[in-house]
């Protein structure tokens, strides 16, 4: 277990005054943060992800950030890039981010294809990677299958799986859902 770097993903419900030295003292070396959810998130949890980064970083942590994704069926390209802007405009206001930057994809509301789910998401891969920056995608298996087409062009873009066994044990890796032969990141609690 010493090959690996560990870390936790924090939101709106850990709030803006988290105890940095007893989370460094439980072996995390990073914080990936919540930032922006669809096109509109109340400014009080933008500022607790604000808070939440300029601590973090504070106190020595390597940090990212994502966005909640609310994709929807109409106007599909567009409604991905205002999404991404969105995103990017509010990141503006943080410090730099030392991970790409994350979409997160498990909105249980998403009435796509998976096709147009393919073409959401490259949508929104295209604004953030304008602006300089890469890409991750996060989901769970039975979600990301779901919802994208067996065979799919996504597969280079590195995921953050979301699996949470019974039993916890670095030796048995998650299954992966179909396109991706790898991870980036593996959420394995919810705590």
């Amino acid at each position: 277990m010493e090959n690996y770097t560990y870390g936790i993903d924090v939101s709106r419900w850990q709030g803006a005054i988290i105890d940095w030295d007893k989370v460094k003292n439980a072996g995390k070396s990073f914080v990936i943060i919540k930032v922006t959810e669809g096109l509109s998130y109340k400014m009080p949890f933008i500022e607790i992800a604000i808070q939440q980064a300029i601590q973090s970083k504070a106190a020595g942590f390597k940090i990212g950030y994502y966005h909640y994704a609310h994709p929807v069926g109409e106007n599909i390209e567009s409604n991905a890039a205002s999404e991404a802007s969105y995103f990017l405009n509010t990141l503006q206001r943080f410090p730099k981010s030392d991970f790409p930057l994350v979409l997160d994809l498990e909105d249980e509301e998403m009435k796509l294809l998976p096709d147009e789910t393919v073409k959401w998401i490259s949508s929104f891969q295209l604004t953030i990677n304008k602006s300089g920056f890469e890409l991750m995608l996060y989901g769970n298996k039975g979600f990301l299958d779901e919802h994208l087409p067996l065979k799919h062009s996504l597969g280079n873009i590195p995921l953050w799986i979301a699996y949470y066994p019974k039993k916890f044990d670095i030796n048995q890796l998650p299954s992966l859902a179909n396109g991706w032969n790898s991870f980036a990141i593996w959420q394995y609690s919810e705590v």
